[in-house]
């Protein structure tokens, strides 16, 4: 079977659509919230940091880039451990970006027009319209600027998702059905190379938690990457006895077989 990620806008139906697809898959149905707080309690870290991380646009003031991608890592790793043990269903913004290079990911964007979006807070939730249209637009707003500084791109884009729906041009069931069909005719199914490539994105990601979480190597700027064991650091270390470290806490992940620091040693500029 497959992990399949809806990512949706605000009253898109797209919430709906995930608690159908799950229910009828037996599957877990996984939201942010949720998410967000699994990552906290995994990492015992701040629950607010997370929520700025994944959803926050920075202030011009903020300069910390790579630390806010060192946390949204957290959450990706909470997410990435939890597809480990079963396949599920996770509806809600980002969702492409927690598991990028598996096949076996269906990864859905649900987008309605607003009339269809006030009409179902309306009916869905009980906010009237005026405060629905308030909320819809600081919402997309704000997950627009999101995109735009974490990774350079526009969220709507259809070229990052498997499929697209348009709920105001197409019934909600009609987007069930479609999802279940793919599924059920096995086209996300993983596959032995598929599962190494997840197993490579979450020894990745779980090496990069374990450098930034570390109290004498969290200020590193880094990234890591894994295939079968190996895993490469790429980054900037501010010593010699902070790069050391970090090669010696990526050895004592649990999966590593060795591990290739290409990191400079240098100051850390923020931009």
């Amino acid at each position: 079977m497959a992990i399949i990620t809806i990512s949706r806008t605000l009253f898109s139906g797209g919430e709906q659509i995930a608690h159908e697809v799950a229910e009828r898959l037996s599957y877990p149905c996984l939201r942010r919230k949720e998410l967000i707080l699994g990552a906290a309690e995994d990492f015992h870290f701040e629950e607010a940091k997370l929520v700025e991380a994944m959803a926050e646009p920075p202030k011009l003031w903020q300069r910390d880039r790579d630390k806010r991608d060192a946390h949204f890592n957290l959450i990706r790793a909470a997410f990435l451990k939890r597809c480990e043990k079963q396949d599920l269903v996770y509806h809600g913004f980002s969702g492409q970006e927690l598991i990028r290079n598996v096949p076996h990911v269906l990864r859905v964007l649900v987008v309605a027009d607003e009339a269809y979006r006030v009409e179902n807070a309306l009916n869905k939730h009980g906010i009237d319209q005026e405060e629905a249209l308030i909320q819809i637009k600081a919402s997309d707003k704000k997950f627009n600027k999101w995109t735009r500084h974490m990774y350079g791109f526009e969220w709507k884009d259809p070229s990052l998702y498997d499929l697209v729906f348009n709920l105001g041009r197409m019934n909600l069931q009609s987007a069930v059905e479609t999802i279940l069909g793919i599924i059920e005719r096995g086209d996300f199914d993983a596959t032995d190379a598929s599962r190494q490539a997840f197993a490579d994105e979450l020894l990745a990601s779980l090496v990069w938690s374990a450098i930034t979480q570390n109290e004498e190597t969290g200020g590193s700027y880094l990234e890591t990457m894994a295939r079968n064991g190996r895993v490469v650091i790429t980054g900037t270390a501010r010593s010699a006895r902070i790069l050391s470290a970090v090669t010696d806490i990526a050895e004592a992940v649990e999966g590593v077989t060795e591990v290739e620091n290409e990191m400079s040693i240098g100051t850390i500029w923020r931009s």
